[in-house]
């Protein structure tokens, strides 16, 4: 199986695993050391305010406001999960040209987790395209591919616009309209058999 990452993943109906129900996952490392990625539709568990209060950074007067536009903080995958990535847009608007320990997912996605993205949201110089989440999706090698096989995930390109552009609640129906299925598509069961 070649490369997936960068890429999404689209959890199938029903997924046994409940971390994972209904879950997009955006791909940002697959190989033959495994994968690695965030959900992005995952559970909002607060804001960046509240955020930036966790980790005793006081927000300056400039950033009055901004957790009301930005996508807050949202549970990223059951690893690791007192580890904050921080994920928006690759532009040149976007991307901080002051801070270490960024990352080009690919995709037109960029990806931190350092305290440093943290510091410059709290002084009002955010990006404008933000999301945080909390821990990551990780799998052994192979893994994925197994469970891709089982029919759990539906691979597909990514699209940057269906991760910021589009609420939360919306992402996992829309992802499979970007291919033109429908989650009933990948079920197991057979409707009106006893």
């Amino acid at each position: 199986m070649s490369p997936l990452a960068p890429g999404l993943l689209i959890a199938a109906p029903p997924l046994a695993d409940p971390s994972f129900d209904r879950s997009v996952v955006l791909l940002a490392a697959h190989g033959e050391e495994g994968a690695f990625g965030w959900i992005v539709n995952g559970r909002e568990v607060m804001t960046l305010d509240e955020l930036l209060d966790h980790v005793d950074l006081p927000p300056s007067p400039a950033h009055v406001g901004l957790s009301r536009s930005a996508g807050g903080v949202r549970l990223g995958g059951p690893v690791a999960r007192e580890q904050v990535w921080l994920l928006y847009r690759t532009t040149e608007k976007d991307k901080l040209q002051d801070v270490p320990d960024q990352f080009d997912v690919g995709c037109g996605v960029t990806a931190s987790p350092s305290q440093r993205v943290l510091q410059a949201i709290a002084e009002g110089r955010a990006p404008d395209s933000l999301m945080g989440v909390l821990g990551y999706a990780g799998w052994a090698p192979n893994q994925l591919e197994e469970e891709i096989r089982r029919g759990a995930w539906l691979p597909i390109s990514a699209n940057v616009s269906l991760l910021f552009d589009v609420a939360r609640e919306e992402i996992w129906q829309r992802a499979y309209e970007q291919v033109g299925a429908s989650p009933m598509a990948f079920t197991t069961r057979t409707v009106g058999s006893a």
